[in-house]
């Protein structure tokens, strides 16, 4: 028969777990101890996002499939970064700033190369800069995000309701980013430039879009 646990011991398999469970924990708050914030292990995939997406822009043609790779790989490397900092607790400023200042440099670049020599294309680049610029100075001024901020209004709230999942938050990213990653396959595969990559129905949810854009880069202020 097997002998029972001594008095005060508590040898249970849940016991097990949660002592197995508390010494990942302890390794993980060890190793962000250790490691200098700069080699943190979200900053290292931050940088290689920076690397991979200055080297898509020095392609002479952005619609190339090298190019292609390297933005996609930078856009798959954002959606890591973050979990990755929670997860090991090493969620740092530096982190988040380098995370949000890589975004909007990717989305000033892609409207940058997309945008049409017509009106509609010189306003939507004008917009793009106008919102990009608000950004650095924004994160710049206050340290944070735009979603950081405690205070808000109709146009924030909106935008930012849900964690960006609803139709004004979408097509603020169709605007900065989903249209124009169309348009460059769309020509990569056709043998077109990317400004005229474009159809009219693109073209007006692009405008909407672009009309979101404006309106946040000042909500943001207020």
């Amino acid at each position: 028969r097997a002998s029972s646990p001594a008095p005060g011991c508590c040898c249970s398999p849940v016991h097990s777990r949660m002592v197995q469970t508390r010494s990942a924990a302890a390794q993980r708050r060890t190793l962000a101890q250790i490691l200098p914030w700069p080699l943190y292990l979200p900053n290292l995939i931050g940088y290689v996002r920076v690397i991979t997406m200055v080297a898509a822009m020095l392609e002479s043609d952005p619609a190339s499939e090298k190019a292609m790779w390297l933005l996609l790989l930078s856009l798959a490397l954002d959606y890591i970064d973050g979990p990755c900092a929670r997860a090991f607790d090493m969620c740092t400023q530096f982190g988040d700033l380098l995370d949000h200042y890589t975004d909007h440099v990717t989305m000033q670049w892609l409207v940058y190369v997309t945008a049409s020599a017509g009106p509609f294309g010189r306003a939507n680049l004008a917009v793009s800069t106008l919102h990009n610029g608000v950004a650095f100075a924004y994160m710049a001024l206050r340290g944070h995000y735009f979603k950081h901020s405690e205070r808000g209004n109709i146009v924030t709230r909106t935008i930012e309701a849900n964690n960006y999942w609803n139709m004004a938050s979408m097509l603020y990213a169709a605007n900065c980013i989903l249209i124009p990653l169309v348009k460059l396959s769309f020509a990569g595969h056709h043998g077109m430039t990317p400004p005229d990559a474009s159809a009219p129905l693109i073209d007006v949810v692009d405008a909407v879009g672009a009309a979101v854009t404006l309106s946040y880069s000042f909500a943001v202020w207020l």
